[in-house]
């Protein structure tokens, strides 16, 4: 049951809001679209929120510093096999890494993983090419042969303080004889 009392003159509590308060009342929500009058530049969307929802409430705001490089203690030692279509690169770290926070970037020829420990401590690991190279006997200090980043990914060992790197070649069929590009001018 909805009892709503009129004033004096007839009008509704409703109206009488909308008539004094004008688009600043209560009940201005509620009104059709097309009474409401939004101004020329408003977005009004059509679709349904929740398609662009998760459904797991609010997150929370990413409040990493970003990475201050003389504070990481790179690990420069690996092992790798070559496991047909992949090559598994394995890295130890000198303390557990359990529990840390990792970022990890591909390049077709490198990588560069931060290892950001609860305790404060980064470790990183990082193959990347020299700049400016054009030709491939120019190339140096990255990864053996080209590799797809989109189908590349880690895993943190759950016995170990190890990341594997499982890195997805270009050429499934090339087979990796050394881990990293060497500059051939070292050789002479």
């Amino acid at each position: 049951v909805v009892i709503e009392e009129l004033s004096p003159n007839g009008k509704s509590a409703f109206d009488h809001s909308k008539d004094k308060a004008k688009d600043l009342s209560y009940y201005y929500a509620h009104q059709p679209e097309a009474e409401k009058g939004f101004p020329a530049e408003a977005v009004v969307r059509q679709d349904d929120p929740l398609s662009r929802a998760d459904g797991l409430g609010p997150k929370a705001l990413d409040e990493r510093k970003p990475v201050e490089f003389d504070n990481v203690r790179w690990v420069n030692t690996m092992s790798y096999s070559d496991d047909g279509k992949v090559v598994k690169v394995y890295i130890d770290f000198p303390e557990e890494i359990k529990g840390a926070d990792i970022t990890c970037d591909w390049e077709r020829f490198g990588v560069e993983l931060i290892a950001r420990l609860p305790n404060g401590r980064l470790y990183g690991v990082r193959v990347k090419d020299a700049e400016g190279w054009v030709l491939e006997h120019e190339r140096k200090n990255g990864w053996a042969h080209e590799i797809e980043p989109e189908k590349c990914k880690y895993r943190v060992s759950s016995s170990a303080p190890r990341v594997t790197l499982t890195l997805a070649k270009k050429d499934e069929k090339e087979k990796w004889y050394e881990l990293r590009k060497k500059d051939i001018r070292s050789t002479f």
